[in-house]
């Protein structure tokens, strides 16, 4: 079975110009071919993103259900954090708080039944302080060490390929892009690869690739992966 897994920050859609667009994210997303992906800064009834239910919006506009694991309230109406959208049924949803002192943060774990099984998406987006990612990525391994499902975890990890932070999660987990030569922020000069793909050992990997797009900060990332064991003639 191939699965092609994306990981893309949208900025509550704000593009590189400053203009909120949806629908040019939903482009974005959908010219990627992905079945499964993991979303960052997604909005909910937000003034500067106009009330959108971003999560929700995006799926109509892809025809894929969404989840929104919120992460920041605000007044009890407006909320913020991460989002999954996938063309495969989910069996069941959950929102891990992590640990850190600024910007609230989380992981999202998706359970997805694709037809022949389930897998577990994971889904993240880190801080800005190296000691608070560090907690974080412990509080990840911890979360994700008894996992017996086919693992893809996804996110932006706001940190470069050789920080200890990667490194500790490549201890556990492949790596889609191992050398981190595919760079992925700021979109429209690419210089810094801090977005991921990781994956357990189920997956083996087809194919890597960034997409240019200019309706986010962040560029997005698309991996294709086969179930080990799995017939590669087999498409789903």
């Amino acid at each position: 079975m191939h699965v092609t897994f994306l990981s893309y920050n949208i900025r509550h859609c704000r593009g590189t110009g400053g203009r909120v667009s949806l629908a040019a994210v939903a482009a974005s997303i959908t010219g990627t071919g992905a079945d499964v992906v993991g979303l960052q800064e997604v909005d909910k009834f937000n003034p500067r993103s106009c009330f959108v239910n971003q999560a929700r919006k995006l799926g109509e506009l892809t025809g894929m259900s969404a989840v929104l694991g919120a992460n920041f309230n605000l007044l009890g109406i407006a909320e913020f954090g991460n989002a999954v959208l996938t063309r495969y049924r989910v069996m069941d949803e959950q929102n891990f708080p992590l640990p850190g002192r600024g910007e609230k943060r989380g992981l999202q774990r998706i359970e997805i039944c694709t037809g022949t099984g389930s897998i577990a998406f994971y889904n993240t987006h880190l801080g800005l302080d190296k000691d608070e990612r560090r907690h974080q990525v412990e509080r990840i391994l911890t979360i994700t060490k008894d996992e017996k499902m086919p693992l893809v975890l996804a996110g932006d990890f706001n940190a470069l390929p050789r920080a200890t932070e990667i490194q500790e999660l490549k201890k556990v987990f492949a790596l889609s892009d191992p050398s981190g030569s595919y760079p992925t922020f700021p979109a429209q000069q690419p210089q810094h690869k801090i977005d991921y793909v990781f994956f357990s050992p189920h997956w083996l990997p087809l194919a890597y690739q960034v997409y240019y797009s200019e309706a986010s900060d962040h560029l997005p990332l698309a991996v294709k992966l086969r179930l080990v064991g799995d017939n590669p003639t087999i498409t789903i």
